[in-house]
């Protein structure tokens, strides 16, 4: 199904690259209720997968969060994010049962005093995860509310330098929102 360019949108920073990144407000929300709940603990990362579609139009390429789901648990090894199999069967689940036509084409960490940088081994996981090129990693100083945007291309995990925030009814996020606050205790901020 092709959507049409969302109208109502915020730019953050510079969206001169390709593909375009169009998060809904939603999601936004989500992150930041996830890495407030978690901004104290810095030996416990926080992910969460995107939930999405890829879009081309008029030769541009589109990426669309619509949605994200978070992690059962992300561990970490060292310096390296582990994702166990049990995280990605729950998360299948979920993604099935709230966002029934959606993709995940990426995923999200949060953690306090990270550097906002991907390293090799991340972009191992990523490339392993999610190969399809203009996948998405979002990375985030839970701490310093500052966050980066990385995209799967060119064989690599490519920092881009803008994105857009949308705006528009999601009441498949805003359900997963509800539920996961019952489960996990996140209030609304």
């Amino acid at each position: 199904m092709e959507r049409q360019i969302p109208k109502n949108v915020r730019q953050i920073g510079n969206v001169s690259d390709s593909p375009k990144i169009y998060v809904e407000d939603y999601v936004d929300t989500f992150f930041a209720q996830l890495s407030d709940k978690y901004r104290d603990d810095p030996q416990k990362p926080l992910g969460a997968f995107l939930i999405g579609d890829f879009q081309t139009y008029e030769g541009e390429d589109y990426v669309y969060i619509y949605g994200a789901i978070q992690m059962q648990e992300l561990r970490v090894s060292g310096m390296e994010y582990l994702i166990d199999d049990e995280t990605w069967k729950n998360a299948y689940e979920d993604c099935k049962q709230y966002f029934e036509d959606g993709e995940m084409l990426g995923w999200f960490v949060a953690q306090p005093g990270v550097e906002l940088d991907a390293k090799s081994n991340i972009v191992k996981l990523h490339k392993k995860s999610f190969p399809k090129q203009n996948t998405v990693f979002v990375m985030k100083d839970s701490a310093e509310k500052e966050e980066s945007y990385f995209v799967h291309k060119l064989n690599d995990l490519m920092e881009i330098g803008g994105r857009y925030t949308y705006y528009e009814k999601n009441p498949c996020m805003q359900n997963y929102m509800i539920a996961a606050r019952r489960k996990n205790g996140v209030s609304p901020s």
